[in-house]
């Protein structure tokens, strides 16, 4: 039996690639693929069963579970599954859903024009590295699509490093409200904070 990690084994696939760009601050490609079950169930994994990733995702669950999870994902044409990169190494998972046909927009205002987006960096030692680079990222990409106006989501409260991740990034915190196995931050970027805060961090980088 391999003792090698999945990262290592998980295939590119950059023909597949959904979103692209360089990080100037990393100096890095940051790009996002989708997920496709038959290459990506072992490190999806892996990641899942990290003490980091557990404590708020819940899903430490066996690989079959995992690929039938992400089976579902990628049937389900409300969701769409993406696995993030840094130039060829994979870090993290984002799964962008519609929330009017979600769990959350059953408890939370959701508007017409809005797109939410579930995103965990899979190792530890990439948190401090990467996290804010892959979030703002993640934004730019998912407002990329026009019709976009709002991104949301409903972290847990407790997950306090991530809600300030989001705050960092332009969100802010509507109301918490009570999901079926939490209470959730509904969390909130509208389209024109986020660029007005994006070009006013370029201007002071230059």
């Amino acid at each position: 039996m391999s003792t090698e990690h999945p990262a290592a084994t998980t295939p590119l696939l950059p023909e597949l690639s959904a979103y692209a760009e360089h990080d100037p601050a990393l100096d890095r490609r940051l790009w996002a693929r989708p997920v496709v079950p038959e290459h990506d169930t072992p490190l999806l994994t892996a990641w899942m069963n990290k003490p980091h990733v557990a404590e708020f995702w819940a899903m430490a669950w066996p690989q079959d579970w995992i690929r039938d999870y992400l089976v579902r994902q990628v049937q389900d044409p409300a969701r769409s599954p993406y696995l993030g990169f840094v130039d060829d190494v994979p870090v993290g998972y984002i799964e962008v859903y519609d929330p009017h046909r979600d769990v959350l927009g059953a408890h939370a205002p959701v508007r017409e024009g809005d797109l939410g987006a579930h995103v965990l960096i899979g190792e530890e030692e990439h948190l401090g590295r990467y996290s804010v680079a892959v979030g703002r990222a993640v934004a730019r990409f998912l407002f990329s699509r026009p019709d976009v106006l709002r991104l949301v989501g409903e972290p847990d409260v407790t997950n306090q490093n991530f809600l300030s991740l989001l705050s960092f990034l332009g969100f802010r915190k509507e109301a918490e409200i009570q999901m079926p196995d939490k209470v959730a931050a509904f969390m909130v970027c509208e389209r024109r904070d986020f660029e007005r805060l994006s070009s006013r961090r370029r201007r002071v980088t230059r």
